[in-house]
């Protein structure tokens, strides 16, 4: 996986960093698939994209990793597959009706989002092999992400903590 060459540390170190990222990624990309098909209605659609984008800077963090620092991670797709899989065998529909855990949700992929941010901007700020125009191409569209998760986020805290009065009523007699 790792090539013959000789590595230096900060190439271990750098390595680790941009798996790392890699690895929260591919996470980040199974929750955004759950937010999707669990509040895509309720989200008018604004959710929609979020996978797709997160796969394309999937890939370019990917073309990153193997340029930079000269290893091959060809087992990305069996272990997206893999944990695709998993998250549609743990969805659980009522669960993830609740209003609390539609918060949590977006509160987690917003975190998820942030720290993505992040790491672009390091990126930026150490030489890593993207190009500028790369970079505010990728630093835009987490922006719009962000921006986007954090007004339904917003739209899920009130819904949760706003209930109608039937609701109230219903929940407090039942």
């Amino acid at each position: 996986m790792f090539g013959n060459r000789s590595r230096s540390s900060e190439e271990h170190i750098a390595t680790a960093y941009l798996v790392t990222h890699l690895c929260g990624a591919m996470l980040g990309l199974q929750l955004a698939r759950s937010l999707v098909d669990s509040y895509g209605s309720w989200a008018e659609g604004r959710l929609d994209s979020l996978p797709n984008e997160l796969e394309y800077e999937i890939g370019q963090l990917l073309q990153l990793i193997e340029d930079t620092q000269e290893i091959s991670l060809p087992r990305y797709p069996v272990i997206d597959a893999g944990l695709n899989r998993m998250r549609k065998l743990v969805h659980i529909d009522a669960l993830w009706q609740s209003r609390l855990v539609k918060l949590a949700a977006l509160e987690v992929m917003r975190t998820a989002l942030c720290g993505k941010s992040a790491m672009w901007e390091v990126l930026r700020d150490i030489p890593a092999g993207e190009t500028e125009d790369q970079h505010r191409e990728l630093n835009a569209l987490v922006s719009k992400q962000i921006s986007t998760v954090t007004d339904l986020h917003h739209r899920a805290a009130t819904d949760a903590f706003n209930r109608p009065d039937s609701e109230k009523s219903h929940t407090e007699h039942g």
